[in-house]
């Protein structure tokens, strides 16, 4: 059966909600969000539910600003993919440069921020991702683990799995002090204030006795100059019986998206390089766009993958 905006209000109201947010203030945006929504079936329109649902308390009364700054973040994105198919690579390609444009730039990033965690709704390849890490990762945890995200963002991630996954604890870490204050705050507001937070750099990072029983990198690694350099002590984190989750986009050109991968097997590459078996993929596309098609016309695409150390 074909989802339509139409049958949102009823069976999907939180994500009807967003919807209607958005394109409020830009009605054009219909389109793409009916192709979004038709593309994807009933388990994983709850599992959008259930971001919207977070989505909406961590927006509170603010939902119609933070459309503003999806429609916003989606032209600085417009502008980034122009120069992706003209020029062929992503516009930025070091860390200086990235902090320079976005990280160092409180009202772009406020706006990026904003924009982003909209998106987590109404992209397919997003809501499919985290569809992805609920379905396929559960079945490998044993329970009790102890979960490490690195990088949390909005905290969507780390929510789903305090709210699905049988944990012993869970940890963030986080490069920048404002980052992971941010994090914390969202958890707190959907429920959550009994994680562990740390400004923390993973390459000084040590194991220690008690490695983590999952691991998780959620669009973060095209974030590095070099991801591999990153993978190797990470490694070094999972536990023996351990596993690691990453999420990273293919041909995603973003103001900050550093690092470019062009196929599935430079994304697997991330993994096997680094001395890690891949259990489960998922590869995710714009719009739910076939994956060869989207390949051959470089349109982004979420890779998903779950990964044992070897």
């Amino acid at each position: 059966m074909t989802l339509t905006l139409d049958d949102l209000s009823t069976r999907w109201p939180a994500t009807a909600r967003i919807v209607n947010a958005v394109t409020s203030i830009w009605p054009e945006h219909a389109r793409y969000a009916g192709k979004s929504f038709a593309a994807r079936d009933a388990a994983m329109m709850q599992t959008t539910e259930t971001l919207a649902e977070a989505a909406l308390v961590l927006t509170g009364e603010h939902l119609l600003r933070y459309a503003e700054h999806y429609r916003w973040t989606c032209d600085q994105l417009r502008e980034e993919e122009l120069f992706f198919h003209r020029e062929g690579r992503y516009r930025l390609s070091t860390f200086a440069e990235a902090d320079a444009e976005v990280y160092s730039d409180a009202g772009y990033m406020e706006k990026y921020m904003d924009g982003l965690l909209i998106s987590q709704i109404l992209w397919v390849n997003h809501a499919a991702s985290c569809h992805f890490f609920l379905t396929e990762t559960s079945p490998f945890l044993a329970p009790d683990q102890r979960y490490l995200e690195i990088g949390p963002g909005h905290g969507l991630m780390m929510y789903l799995a305090l709210r699905d996954f049988d944990l012993a604890s869970a940890t963030a870490w986080g490069l920048s002090a404002v980052s992971i204050d941010q994090t914390r705050a969202a958890l707190a507001k959907l429920g959550y204030d009994n994680c562990d937070f740390a400004v923390q750099n993973v390459m000084d990072a040590r194991a220690g006795s008690k490695p983590y029983g999952l691991v998780v990198l959620s669009e973060v690694l095209e974030h590095l100059e070099d991801p591999k350099s990153v993978m190797a002590p990470i490694r070094d984190l999972v536990a023996r019986d351990g596993h690691v989750f990453i999420n990273v986009p293919i041909n995603s050109p973003s103001p900050d998206h550093l690092y470019l991968m062009e196929t599935p097997d430079d994304a697997r590459a991330l993994l096997i390089d680094t001395g890690f078996e891949i259990l489960r993929e998922g590869f995710f596309a714009t719009q739910g766009t076939a994956l060869e098609r989207a390949l051959r016309n470089r349109v982004s695409v979420s890779a998903c993958m779950l990964a044992r150390p070897v």
